[in-house]
């Protein structure tokens, strides 16, 4: 089955280490798009920070999609609108911040900023800076906080954080989905919220076909996608469990792997 859409994600697959995406990257994209594929940015990220990189390879243009939060929010480029929207209620937080302790920090969305419970850490400017999006200080979250939520973010300790996760998975079942990007960050969504469900709603939506689906990505959140995937692809920087699911390993983030992978297995 020919390929007609491709879904990437973003840090540490499509974008380098330096969070850009090489011109190579992008002229290959652009020129599978003219031949008629559509292009879908999955990512953890928010909208806002998505947006850019959406415009460099001119999804409007093309028809393409983005997939933000995980799966929380789902765009349109050419209609410039969003056609899925799910969030976390504002009566959820003050539960979630007691939960989660002083041990850890836990961070939201306030407009385009980012806003963090108790002094940042090195993570929380890792967040910051990748995003693009100021850092507000907090002592208290939910009070701060004046809108659901579609993401929230933890950060800490890889072994506490694991710890963590474990325990919030079993206290909020029936509220939350929680996965890993990084060890150090641990995201929070809405129940159901994945962006492998993300991608199948969507290719229904279109009239597409998950074989007609290949999937690239390096991050523990990009684990169902790619096992969603007639064809998929990990980064060589990838973590062992993404590559052992990847029907294929290309080269890294900054070596164009994305566009390797395209090249190889659209480009036919």
């Amino acid at each position: 089955m020919k390929v007609r859409f491709l879904a990437s994600d973003l840090d540490g697959t499509l974008l380098t280490t330096e969070k850009t995406i090489t011109p190579y990257t992008q002229e290959v994209l652009i020129e599978e798009q003219k031949r008629g594929i559509t292009i879908i940015l999955a990512s953890g990220r928010p909208l806002y920070s998505i947006l850019p990189y959406a415009e460099q390879l001119e999804l409007q243009r093309f028809g393409g999609f983005i997939i933000s939060f995980n799966g929380s929010l789902v765009w349109d480029c050419a209609e410039g609108k969003a056609i899925k929207k799910q969030a976390i209620p504002l009566s959820l937080i003050p539960e979630l911040v007691a939960a989660i302790g002083s041990e850890f920090r836990i961070h939201g969305y306030k407009g385009n900023n980012i806003v963090v419970q108790g002094k940042p850490d090195e993570h929380s400017l890792y967040i910051s800076r990748a995003n693009k999006m100021p850092l507000i200080e907090t002592n208290d979250f939910a009070e701060t906080i004046t809108e659901p939520q579609h993401k929230c973010i933890v950060t800490g300790a890889p072994r506490k954080l694991w710890h963590l996760e474990k325990r919030l998975q079993k206290q909020f079942e029936a509220d939350f989905s929680i996965c890993r990007s990084e060890s150090f960050l641990l995201e929070i969504m809405p129940k159901g919220i994945d962006k492998a469900d993300a991608l199948r709603e969507l290719l229904e939506r279109v009239g597409g076909e998950t074989k007609e689906l290949l999937c690239l990505g390096d991050g523990y959140n990009d684990l169902n996608m790619m096992r969603l995937a007639g064809v998929s692809c990990a980064t060589q920087n990838a973590k062992k469990q993404v590559k052992q699911a990847a029907t294929f390993v290309t080269k890294s983030n900054d070596r164009d792997g994305v566009a390797l992978a395209v090249e190889k297995y659209v480009t036919l």
